[in-house]
């Protein structure tokens, strides 16, 4: 028997009920709106205050299919900057690749930025404050030859650049409400504890697919997180609730109330969380966004951030993923796990036996992308479907489609 339209989310959030075709995932000519209309006009997070805690840190964001590189700065005067990566004299980059090619992102400390290649120097304020032989130039005016700005702005400890030389709109107005959604939330009080970043070869949007969703965790991590999600009372893991916020949305997935568990599962249960045991009580005044339903079997809220970023927040720790295109068939992926640093033997054990769950975890999502994606480049299947706790995948697409048509 099929769902009623009418008690559904996907009526619910006034989204379409057809089929998808497999060339959003596929179409060059879509890949490149997605890139003009919305990578290049959107805030795009690209970490947070804490990787550059120190006065002289610097960290370089290199983001290959907008041909941009991304200078992060913290100054002396403790101020974080964005400025392209790219001297004004001829163009070469500030900043240039360290030691492992295989990264996106590079990080140092520096009191000045020196040009490699004719020598300028650039303030941590990006002024340029040395120009050799300057005398020989015509008609130069250092006081418009700095580092060129990139638009910045935070959001709890976050930070978001926006590409655009004059942004069509705040970030406040781009996430909709999970400000007031998500105050309060102790997200400074964690620390990264382990992460992950690579290359997939499929588009970002079936990337964001999979993960906001728990319709494939019944089969795919019945190995890794067995009855931890749903348990009996709900093997499906229907989700909690769906709720949407301007362009960004949030699930919020369901416990297992007696998970199935190991010796070794219950002795790092015992000392930490992890994304197979969900501590609970650690924060003390929940904000109204966390866990909104107040269900005591309650796991954790997935909210999705338009374009291309993802924050899973449980109680004691959060996660989050960022979803980088490189092509229309190639993907680039960042990973953070945030939690209490460990002080004891035990809870060392602990974050280690998080660390090597969640890697399975993520190892069984990426396990489905590439084929998918060769099945989708293959033009064998026309259609493909979205049942209604996959309301969200239909919802970025729907909201992909909108923005780039307009």
């Amino acid at each position: 028997m099929n769902i009623q339209t009418a008690e559904s989310w996907t009526k619910k959030l006034n989204l379409g009920t057809g089929p998808v075709s497999p060339e959003v995932y596929t179409d060059q000519a879509q890949f490149e709106l997605e890139r003009d209309k919305i990578f290049r006009r959107y805030w795009l997070n690209l970490g947070r205050e804490s990787d550059i805690p120190k006065a002289g840190d610097y960290i370089v964001h290199d983001i290959p299919f907008l041909k941009v590189s991304v200078l992060l700065t913290r100054g002396r005067d403790g101020s974080i900057r964005a400025f392209h990566n790219a001297c004004p004299h001829r163009g070469n980059k500030i900043c240039q690749k360290l030691a492992d090619k295989t990264s996106f992102v590079k990080t140092g400390n520096k009191k000045f930025f020196v040009c490699e290649f004719h020598g300028w120097v650039f303030s941590d304020k990006g002024d340029v404050v040395d120009i050799p032989d300057e005398e020989q130039f015509f008609d130069i005016d250092r006081r418009t030859l700095g580092l060129l700005p990139i638009a910045i702005d935070f959001w709890e400890g976050f930070i978001f650049v926006n590409l655009d030389e004059t942004p069509h709109l705040t970030l406040d107005e781009q996430l909709g409400g999970l400000k007031e959604e998500l105050a309060g939330y102790p997200f400074s009080t964690y620390s990264p504890i382990f992460g992950y970043e690579g290359e997939v070869g499929c588009n970002w949007k079936l990337s964001v697919d999979s993960q906001v969703e728990g319709y494939h965790a019944v089969t795919l991590h019945r190995r890794t997180l067995g009855n931890s999600l749903g348990g009996q009372k709900n093997p499906m893991i229907h989700m909690l609730d769906f709720s949407a916020f301007g362009e960004n949305h949030r699930l919020s997935m369901p416990a297992g109330a007696n998970p199935t568990r190991g010796p070794i599962d219950e002795l790092a249960a015992k000392y930490g969380p992890s994304i197979r045991s969900y501590n609970s009580g650690q924060i003390v005044d929940m904000p109204r966004g966390v866990n909104p339903t107040r269900d005591k079997e309650w796991a954790a809220d997935i909210y999705f951030v338009f374009p291309n970023f993802w924050i899973a927040l449980f109680d004691g720790q959060y996660q989050t993923h960022n979803f980088w295109p490189v092509s229309v068939s190639r993907m680039y992926q960042r990973i953070n796990m945030y939690s209490t640093e460990p002080e004891t033997a035990a809870q060392a054990f602990a974050v280690e036996y998080a660390r090597v769950m969640s890697s399975n975890v993520w190892l069984e999502d990426f396990s489905t992308l590439e084929d998918c994606q060769a099945v989708a480049e293959s033009g064998v299947i026309k259609q493909f479907y979205f049942q209604d706790q996959e309301v969200l995948c239909r919802r970025l697409h729907e909201t992909v489609e909108r923005i780039i048509r307009r």
